[in-house]
């Protein structure tokens, strides 16, 4: 069929790089190349998709015709993609169709017909003929498109085909075809692979409608592997809220799993159910075995080839282990099983192994595993909880700690049901305890503690109660429960006082501290110095991590820098010698707090060598997570999107942990907002608000400031206003975003005065909030911080409140308040306030004024040239409107043609020569690839050289240098 560009619903997510490769062979068919481009995958991972996403964008005027090939057996229909490609296009031009069903036109004359029409088509305007299911295709399609293919290369044509993985085997018709082909010039492939994490994160929550939980998201994903349709199907119908899958599979996902299964004979069905119950590879050799085993005679290996050549299981590249093509295959055919008969395979796997161990073989800690799973499915629990403790005794530190913690959680359900005795209970518990610790399980480990303080007697054991609690504070913090809490902090140190000089006493004394000076109580700078001397005394490398990084807090409270960043620096030496993650983190960040701004680069790159530091020392993700999360904080703050996008996708590439999760949510919902995507950034934020049980009580995480600009972006000032002031306390208002506060407040005042002035309604009630504010607030919330960059932000900053005040109030010189805040943020990289400081620039010396026009002009020039870089689309509109009202064209850097501009920049080849005006000129990167008939990949890598070569750091900071060069030329 035909189509023209058009919406094709919704969006495919996490196939950025892909879309780009398929738009840059539309892109060099538009202009006179033709490209052939064959697009491979297993079944449902997106081919069409993602095909007709990109015909969906490719430029105006490109004419679509899509064909499929289909599966039939009975019949042939030669041409038949082609058929129906063209069936329903109406004639170009008056260019007539060719006829396939001449009964005069000899096979070879329908290829010429074809290609002859196809010629004529692509001179009046741009084709991409798509050709889906190639695997189905009949000779008679594989012929013409040889031809096609090898028809003339200067024609505006592109040949997009799409080929299903694991259905050309050896001898199949395409195979010959295929490797022809894979001979001819202007061919591309493309092998398209399954989602990642995140992205599979993204795909279910476009089909919930809302983020989805990590705990559903590790289950679909460990189900579906990132095969988007399979995700559709798994969570399809489920309510936005759902933490887990249901427990059985939906019909149509057993269906659309089974079709080939079907289709196998009876051996073939049975051996595969046989591999499912067993869970793992498996060797055709073992098969034989356990089919012998459970009465069954099937020829293992004859029955894997047939069900290898349907799709359903492959073999290692050696050809010995065997196992399903897509796992889900193995959960669908087990869950069907009838009870009886998979106990009966469960007891034969079983018996097997315990075969094999007898038989001398090694016993590992997969076996064990194995065993006790099968010995659970069969019903024998006895056997399965011995052989489930020693299987988790077995796991090899941190690299199985998730399995053994699995498994021990699974040994205190089977405990429980055989009445086991308390104390063999507890020393459970600590081993789960440990496990979910060294995997990073924090809900898991969470469990553990709250379980074994309900348990052991704190008037016996005070020093274990006490460091527990300390742990349960941790983990309810990073766990999204509570703050921490100065009130159970103290109960820890009462609890350790009955031994003062024990390293117990002081990390519940640091700890304490730690709240305490969160919280601004005036004991936490004692208490922190009381636990350092402690932990100094008993000599523990924990305590001492944990005393070293509250001294550091209490350093930077005080505004010693330098000592905050030695006594951190010894807490991050001290954490790793105790192998504490939590303790580390932590002294990483203050050592970085103690620093520079937290929006700067520098905090960035520490950050960034933080997470080599945690990687070296064997924490686990969540840990990581959370420096990167910091890290892409910092990215965003400054302004480096495309770093924080890096950082953000690293910290999402697994289950974060929610502490981690919440603020990368945060920092994404913000890079959301500011690049126009409203309703991705209230999914972020949406899902931060649900991870954390509070919100603007939980003062490490910047909700309110970020629910602020959400607010301000979505045109709702009254509640943008309510939310960035909050409850007016400054101590609890300056914690996190805190110097962001009053300009948002102040903005939305500004906007809600507009908004009524522009309806004709009152403002007298609105006007004496700017007064109150002012004196309230004289100048910005900041904290005690002397490093440079902090001071010219906090400077930045006031400028901006005032702007805002002056805005609201209509002052006359209020274009000038703004010329000072764009400048004092360009000094402070803050360049997202840059950008709207120099929209509200122009607006205000345009709008009132016509006497400072060129001023006006150069800062609406730089702001448009900023959103372009940041790619903050609305304020680009904002910026773009407001030019179109005045009247002021957008390509202002340089006049008339950007090709015959001239720029003496040495070392450039004469492309990036060629490039270099259109960048001065403001052009995108799709303006200049398509006035240069070029990629835009091709254009992104040459002005990365470009920026490279003159090191500069922007496209803008190129231009500066490009144009005075050429303004030192002409003098």
């Amino acid at each position: 069929m035909a189509y023209a560009q058009g919406s094709t619903g919704q969006e495919i997510v996490g196939r950025g790089a892909e879309l780009q490769e398929v738009s840059t062979c539309l892109q060099e068919a538009c202009a006179g190349t033709a490209v052939t481009l064959v697009v491979s995958g297993d079944p449902g991972v997106g081919k069409t998709s993602l095909i007709k996403q990109s015909c969906a964008s490719a430029a105006p005027g490109v004419w679509v015709l899509t064909g499929a090939c289909l599966p039939l057996s009975s019949v042939t229909v030669p041409f038949l993609p082609l058929r129906s490609a063209i069936r329903t296009a109406a004639p170009l031009d008056g260019i007539a169709h060719p006829d396939f069903d001449s009964p005069v036109a000899a096979p070879h004359e329908v290829l010429v017909a074809v290609d002859d029409w196809l010629t004529k088509c692509s001179r009046v305007q741009p084709v991409v003929l798509v050709v889906e299911d190639l695997h189905w295709a009949d000779q008679g399609t594989l012929d013409l498109l040889m031809y096609l293919i090898a028809g003339p290369s200067d024609r505006r044509l592109s040949i997009i085909a799409t080929l299903r993985n694991g259905e050309v085997v050896e001898g199949h018709p395409l195979d010959r075809w295929l490797a022809d082909v894979r001979r001819m010039p202007h061919i591309s492939w493309m092998n398209l692979g399954p989602l990642d994490y995140q992205s599979s994160g993204l795909q279910v929550a476009q089909v919930l409608g809302a983020p989805a939980h990590q705990s559903l998201l590790r289950e679909v994903y460990s189900l579906a592997h990132g095969n988007p349709y399979l995700i559709r199907l798994l969570v399809g119908g489920l309510h936005p809220e759902s933490r887990h899958l249901p427990p059985q599979l939906p019909t149509d996902l057993r269906s659309a799993v089974l079709r080939s299964w079907h289709r196998l004979s009876a051996q073939g069905r049975e051996l595969t159910e046989l591999m499912a119950v067993g869970g793992h590879p498996i060797t055709a050799r073992d098969l034989d075995d356990l089919a012998s085993h459970g009465g069954s005679q099937l020829e293992a290996e004859v029955v894997l080839r047939e069900a290898a050549s349907a799709g359903i299981v492959e073999s290692d590249p050696e050809g010995t282990m065997w196992w399903f093509h897509h796992p889900l295959i193995a959960e669908v055919l087990e869950q069907g099983m009838g009870g009886p008969k998979r106990r009966r395979w469960h007891e034969v796997f079983a018996d097997h192994a315990e075969a094999r161990m007898s038989g001398g073989n090694g016993v590992s800690f997969e076996y064990m595993a194995a065993l006790a799973h099968h010995y659970d499915a069969a019903g024998h629990l006895a056997e399965a909880y011995d052989w489930t403790m020693r299987a988790a005794a077995a796991t090899d530190g941190a690299a199985n700690a998730g399995e053994a913690a699995e498994l021990l959680q699974r040994a205190l359900e089977l405990h429980a049901i055989l009445g086991r005795g308390a104390l063999e209970r507890e020393v459970l518990l600590d081993r789960l305890r440990t496990a979910a610790l060294t995997a990073g399980s924090m809900e898991v480990e969470l469990e553990a503690v709250e379980a074994l303080l309900s348990q052991i007697d704190a008037g016996a054991r005070p020093l274990e109660v006490s460091q527990l609690m300390v742990r349960e504070s941790q983990l309810r913090f990073s766990t999204g429960r509570e703050f921490l809490s100065v009130t159970k902090m103290r109960v820890a140190v009462e609890c350790a006082r009955a031994n003062e000089q024990s390293w117990q006493y002081a990390l519940a004394l640091a700890e304490l501290a730690n709240a305490e000076l969160w919280q601004d109580e005036p004991e936490g700078e004692s208490h922190a110095s009381a636990a350092l001397e402690i932990a100094r005394h008993a000599g523990n490398p924990q305590a001492l991590s944990y005393a070293f990084t509250a001294c550091a807090m209490a350093a930077i409270n005080s505004g010693h820098l330098a000592k905050a960043r030695r006594l951190a620096g010894m807490g991050i030496k001290a954490a790793t010698r105790a192998r504490d993650f939590w303790s580390l983190f932590a002294a990483i960040v203050w050592q970085a707090n103690a620093t520079e701004s937290s929006a700067s680069q520098a905090y960035a790159e520490l950050m960034r060598s933080g997470q080599g530091t945690m990687a070296s020392a064997g924490a686990p993700h969540v840990y990581i997570a959370v420096i990167v999360g910091y890290e892409a904080g910092a990215w965003m703050g400054v302004g480096q999107w495309e770093e924080c996008a890096k950082a953000l996708r690293i910290a999402l590439g697994s289950d974060p942990g929610v502490m981690a999760d919440t603020g990368v949510r945060l920092t994404a919902a913000r890079l959301a907002i500011w690049q126009g995507r409203q309703g991705e950034a209230d999914a972020h934020l949406a899902r931060a608000e649900e991870l954390a049980a509070q919100t603007s009580e939980y003062i490490t995480f910047e909700f309110d400031a970020v629910r602020a600009e959400f607010h301000l972006a979505a045109g709702n000032p009254d509640s943008a206003y309510a939310v960035a002031l909050g409850d007016g306390d400054p101590e609890h208002m300056r914690h996190i975003m805190g110097e962001w506060r009053l300009p948002l407040a102040a903005r939305a005042l500004a906007d809600r005065i507009q908004r009524a002035s522009d309806e004709g309604r009152p403002t007298a009630d609105l006007l004496p909030l700017a007064d109150d504010m002012e004196a309230r607030f004289p100048v910005v919330l900041h904290n005690n911080f002397a490093a440079e960059l902090y001071a010219r932000q906090i400077e930045a900053f006031n400028l901006l409140y005032r702007a805002e005040l002056g805005r609201a109030r209509a002052t006359a010189d209020n274009g000038q308040q703004w010329v000072l805040a764009a400048d004092a943020c360009r000094d402070a990289t803050l360049r997202w306030e840059e950008t709207y400081s120099c929209w509200r620039t122009a607006e205000a010396l345009l709008l009132r004024s016509h006497a400072q026009r060129k001023l006006a002009t150069a800062m609406l020039v730089r702001g448009l040239d900023l959103a372009r870089e940041l790619r903050a689309r609305p304020l680009h509109e904002a910026l773009c409107e407001l030019a179109a009202r005045a009247r002021i064209p957008t390509d202002l850097p340089i006049t008339g043609d950007p090709a015959s501009q001239f720029y003496d920049v040495p070392g450039l080849t004469p492309k990036e020569r060629e490039i270099l005006p259109y960048v001065v000129a403001g052009q995108t990167y799709g303006d200049i690839a398509r006035i240069l008939v070029i990629s835009e990949k091709t254009v992104s890598s040459h002005i990365s050289n470009m920026l490279r070569k003159t090191g500069t750091a922007t496209r803008l900071d190129l231009s500066r240098l490009a144009t005075r060069a050429r303004d030192d030329h002409h003098h």
